[in-house]
């Protein structure tokens, strides 16, 4: 069972945010869970554009492995600003892949932390070379994906216990930067006392202001 939930939180002073979140089940039918972070360069409602039509590209081509999915939205990007993008596939078996270009991280905040990291580039511009870097996450495992608003300095496990959407709005409210949009995704496997308060994927994958 894997509880997953999300904040995006747009550049103070602005209504709309150029970062998102998806969190996607496929209806719990037993396949794979997707989630992912986007941030539409710069900020405002462009960036906004960007970063919402990568998530609806991703969940158009979920089925695809996350390196052609990463590509399709590579693809379907190149009239809008361009965006970073950490995406991740995770099986009900705990073993999991992770593809991403620019500015998004994967942290893990209980258990050990994945060896997985992006590679250079915008998504709809410049993309010279995309990895699939394959991880496995172990019964109590909590990581956490964020965007470049959120400061590496971050105390992530001072953010929990918690539902995963929850412990992200911490995360984002404390570290999140004021110059720039931030976001935090948050996923637990098969429970523990981190995750203890949600053990359930939420329908809505989170919230966003």
């Amino acid at each position: 069972m894997t509880a997953a939930g999300g904040y995006s939180r747009p550049f103070l002073g602005l209504t709309v945010c150029g970062d998102t979140f998806l969190v996607d089940d496929g209806g719990g039918g037993g396949g794979a869970l997707i989630a992912a972070v986007v941030d539409g360069l710069g900020h405002g409602a462009e960036s906004s554009h960007a970063a919402h039509r990568a998530v609806e590209v991703i969940r158009e081509h979920r089925d695809l492995p996350v390196q052609a999915i990463l590509m399709r939205c590579h693809q379907e990007l190149q009239s809008t600003r361009g965006a970073a993008l950490g995406l991740i596939k995770l099986r009900e078996d705990g073993q999991g892949e992770f593809c991403g270009v620019g500015n998004i991280e994967v942290k893990g905040v209980v258990g050990r932390a994945p060896s997985v990291f992006c590679l250079a580039g915008i998504v709809g511009h410049r993309v010279r070379a995309t990895r699939v870097m394959p991880f496995t996450m172990r019964a109590g495992d909590v990581y956490c994906m964020l965007s470049d608003g959120v400061s590496s300095r971050a105390d992530l496990k001072s953010c929990l216990p918690g539902a995963p959407a929850a412990v992200a709005r911490r995360i984002v409210e404390r570290w999140g930067k004021a110059h720039d949009d931030a976001t935090a995704l948050v996923l637990g496997y098969q429970g523990g006392a981190a995750l203890e308060e949600d053990s359930q994927l939420s329908p809505s994958g989170g919230s966003r202001p």
